[in-house]
């Protein structure tokens, strides 16, 4: 990946760093990036006697001089209200929605654990997939104190919203009373001058963000670091010599949602820890291998999970079962740990299996009194349980049907938890045994 990987990790996992969103990560949602916007507004209006601004406009745009491009729309054809109303309903018309859980960055980044983000982009993706509690807001409208902004999950826009056309920031006049606008300036300053930055779904021939950067340099001393796309060692040194440590990807044989996706993976890991001998060990996988073949020989008849079985009778075979579901369950929980994993998340995981046990105990049970029916019934519904949200956090891990099954023993083998098969309790002394 880049030399920078372990840095950013480092950063990241120290709350130092925010994400700083560009257009590219609203792609796969059919949101039209500066340049098509621009494209659109021309097609629509450069017509009959105006159509030789088309292509006046199409040489700005592959020369990436949006605002060229801009400023001829607005000299011929359209005022700076017409143009930003126009971009709102554009994207309003062009975004799409996508599945939870389809290839974009969005998803993965309401999994990190960022409290602030920053973003030129005009829509609220990055709100619908945080759902932080506070709504966002323009950089340039915060009136509050401004150590909360970086203490409170918030999504900062720099370059206006869809929700208000007037605050849209594209035209080159628009940018330069945003910029210099001596409040915007200082917060900026507050930002990157306690934070760094990483700079997501920008890429190195977008005119904004290198005019950012180039015409407040003083805003960006200190460390910050940009995600690209393949990027030549010319591009590299350019952005080295403001302050960015480039981070590079290569989509020829894959796309940017799945290579951005992979670093923000790897920058998520824990951190390297020290060995005995001060040697750093080097990083786990982030996938959980579930449990090998050799874990399954142990004997489990000390277990108090075991010792609930046998004390129902229940068919020894069935007791082996569990227990094998027992070992699954464990190797999962246990690797769970080690990647880092909120033990939260497995707290409230098993939350929904004990509530899944109970149900069946009154619809089962209850009504039967069989414990061995009572056990094959919560064994099949927990086959299939649907941890809903849960399934979010738990990202590529989620737990196999074995696992799942053995969740319910794991919850029975602790002595707090009240999982029984049935009418029969050990006395105080066999409980102790």
């Amino acid at each position: 990946m880049s030399r920078y990987l372990d840095d950013l990790r480092k950063d990241y996992h120290d709350g130092n760093v925010v994400p700083f969103i560009g257009a590219g990560l609203s792609e796969p949602f059919k949101v039209p990036s500066w340049g098509k916007l621009i494209e659109y507004l021309t097609e629509k209006h450069a017509i009959e006697d105006l159509a030789w601004i088309k292509k006046a406009v199409e040489t700005d745009l592959k020369n990436y001089d949006y605002w060229g491009a801009i400023d001829m729309l607005k000299k011929y054809a359209l005022e700076e209200e017409d143009v930003q109303e126009e971009i709102v309903d554009l994207i309003m018309e062009k975004q799409i929605n996508l599945d939870e859980n389809s290839m974009h960055n969005y998803y993965d980044l309401s999994l990190m654990n960022f409290n602030l983000y920053l973003t030129t982009n005009y829509e609220n993706l990055l709100q619908k997939y945080l759902n932080f509690d506070l709504q966002p807001i323009l950089l340039k409208d915060i009136n509050f104190n401004t150590q909360k902004l970086f203490a409170q999950n918030r999504v900062c826009h720099l370059h206006g919203v869809i929700s208000n056309s007037g605050s849209i920031v594209i035209s080159r006049e628009s940018y330069k009373e945003l910029y210099n606008n001596k409040k915007y300036d200082d917060l900026l300053r507050l930002v990157t001058g306690n934070k760094k930055l990483l700079f997501m779904g920008f890429s190195f021939n977008d005119q904004f963000i290198k005019t950012l950067i180039k015409e407040h340099r003083e805003s960006f001393k200190g460390v910050h670091y940009i995600l690209l796309n393949n990027p030549t060692e010319e591009t590299i040194k350019e952005f080295r010599t403001y302050g960015l440590r480039t981070i590079s990807y290569n989509t020829e044989e894959s796309n940017h949602p799945n290579e951005i996706r992979k670093i923000l993976n790897q920058i998520s890991q824990p951190l390297k820890k020290k060995s005995n001998n001060d040697e750093e060990e080097r990083p786990k996988s982030s996938i959980i291998m579930g449990a090998g073949l050799k874990s399954f020989k142990k004997n489990f008849e000390d277990n108090l999970f075991f010792k609930k079985l046998k004390l129902e009778d229940i068919n020894p075979d069935l007791i082996d079962l569990s227990s094998v579901f027992y070992v699954a369950a464990e190797s999962y929980i246990r690797e769970f740990k080690k990647i880092g994993m909120p033990i939260e998340i497995i707290d409230s995981l098993l939350g929904q299996v004990f509530m899944e046990y109970q149900d069946k105990y009154s619809d089962t049970y209850k009504i039967h009194g069989n414990s061995e029916e009572f056990l094959n019934v919560v064994h099949k519904s927990l086959e299939g349980i649907d941890f809903g949200r849960l399934n979010k956090a738990l990202k590529d891990n989620t737990s196999n049907k074995h696992e799942n099954r053995g969740f319910i023993h794991i919850l029975a083998d602790d002595e707090n938890e009240e999982i029984w098969w049935g009418e029969e309790r050990f006395n105080d002394t066999k409980t102790r045994i």
